[in-house]
């Protein structure tokens, strides 16, 4: 039976771990403050805060109901009704972004806020971190010292075989498909925890290919006997990243649509990097051939939206328009207002349909988006599609300067605003209601537990009653 509990309460907290980042990550350099408002709502230290507790305690923040809310549904994803360590992070830092002014959702997450300010519970001052030093900490890195943790052939082979095996989409993993097999390795719940930080490096819930095989690597290590570092040690770093910590002067390259290429190739020999202006400078005019700049849409991630363009051409014309492309566009959950700012770059000659090029650069811009890079203003060279470029190049990204959206897109968007409002007014009207039922509840169990006692001394006052009556019959009888 414990094992049983264990193994649920263990399959719980991994599929929050998927969905959630860790309490160490969401306090940042607050975390002292962020312990101290946890000890406060769990003083027992039962891991877990119920949804009345918790309450109460963010009403001390002094925000609305309905923002309150918006908190519980971000900090409560699976709907279990309570919230653990991890949650409850979450729902301190949504309030800090709140009474900051931003917005409340799980992308603003790792911003560095100021801590939430919760009534006049006292709090501990903040420690400031150590000031960086040039000298190399050899000490911090005593669990790893002599450790190898290069991963050999063989294995790679046999953790692409497995990450083969769980039938990933479009090159990734969720978290729940990779719960299954960490669990099988039996290791503590605290260590396959912090192989997961370390593996899912742009904590986006999923694995791609190679995180996947640093998250197996790292279970192997530890079923092994060697302690999980606190840093993801170089070797098991993607190869762009690993030379970037040998030399600081290659720029880091991060994750593209399919979770390895760049998003941004380098610019070629003697041409200077270009920056984004708020109009493009007018192209010199000279008899040379122009050197070809390379597009941002690498092959591979072109081949990707192919695949998805191909299957949202509906009518097979070649283009995709604003409704066959409505629920692609949505299911990333990019705010509405982006999206028809991305369909406006895209859509150069305003046609309000893409081709297979256009499409491929907005799933760029959607991809980039989740990583928290919002789109520019206006297309630089390197992001127009091949087929749009010519010698009047200028002259179509000073036009789609234009502001535009798509009346489709407007239309979807302003649908779901409204539901939303109307979603978040439910919300608030249920989570009021079941707060009133559980105090309806305590009162009829207060009411029960009275009435149990009345009962009680009833039949106390009852037996006394036939205990009297007896002996009054017993005088009656010695009376002559």
């Amino acid at each position: 039976m414990e094992r049983e509990l264990a193994n649920r309460r263990f399959s719980t907290v991994f599929e929050k771990m998927a969905a959630l980042p860790s309490p160490t990550q969401v306090a940042g350099n607050n975390s002292a403050i962020y312990e101290s408002y946890y000890n406060f709502v769990d003083p027992n230290g039962f891991g877990t805060v119920g949804a009345m507790e918790a309450a109460r305690f963010l009403k001390r923040s002094g925000l609305s109901d309905v923002v309150l809310s918006r908190v519980w549904d971000l900090s409560d994803p699976g709907g279990r009704g309570c919230l653990d360590k991890a949650g409850m992070f979450v729902a301190l830092k949504l309030v800090a972004l709140a009474q900051a002014g931003r917005d409340i959702n799980l992308s603003n997450i790792m911003l560095d806020m100021p801590p939430p300010k919760m009534g006049d519970i006292p709090l501990p001052k903040p420690v400031k971190p150590p000031p960086p030093s040039n000298t190399p900490l050899i000490s911090s890195v005593p669990p790893t010292a002599g450790v190898d943790w290069t991963i050999k052939p063989t294995e790679r082979e046999k953790y692409d075989k497995l990450f083969d095996s769980l039938r990933p989409m479009n090159g990734l993993i969720p978290g729940n498909k990779v719960k299954g097999v960490l669990m099988d390795s039996k290791l503590p719940m605290d260590t396959l925890g912090k192989i997961w930080d370390l593996a899912d490096q742009d904590k986006d819930g999923m694995l791609d290919r190679h995180e996947f095989v640093v998250a197996m690597h790292l279970v192997y290590k530890a079923l092994e006997k060697h302690a999980i570092p606190n840093i993801l040690p170089t070797e098991l770093m993607p190869p762009p990243k690993r030379k970037e910590s040998v030399s600081m002067t290659t720029p880091i390259i991060p994750r593209g649509i399919d979770g390895i290429k760049p998003e941004v190739p380098p610019p070629p020999p003697n041409i200077e990097p270009i920056v984004p202006p708020s109009r493009p400078p007018p192209m010199p005019s000279t008899t040379a051939s122009a050197p070809v700049i390379p597009w941002v849409v690498t092959p591979d991630e072109k081949a990707i939206s192919d695949a998805l363009f191909i299957k949202s051409d509906i009518d097979r014309d070649g283009f995709v328009s604003g409704q066959e492309i409505k629920d692609v566009f949505l299911q990333s959950g990019v705010p509405q207002a982006i999206l028809a700012h991305i369909w406006a770059l895209c859509d150069i000659k305003q046609s309000g349909k893409l081709n297979n090029e256009q499409f491929a650069l907005a799933m760029w811009f959607v991809a980039r988006c989740l990583k928290g890079m919002d789109p520019p203003i206006a297309l630089t060279p390197e992001m127009v599609p091949p087929s749009f470029r010519s010698s009047k190049q200028c002259d179509v990204l000073e036009n789609n300067n234009t502001p535009y959206s798509n009346p489709e897109l407007d239309m979807i968007s302003k649908d779901i605003e409204e539901l939303s409002r109307e979603k978040l007014a439910l919300e608030a009207d249920i989570t009021q209601k079941e707060a009133d039922i559980k105090i309806k509840s305590g009162e009829i169990k207060s009411l029960q537990s009275e009435l149990d006692t009345l009962a009680a001394t009833l039949k106390q006052l009852e037996n006394q009653k036939g205990e009297a009556q007896k002996r009054l019959n017993d005088l009656k009888l010695q009376t002559p």
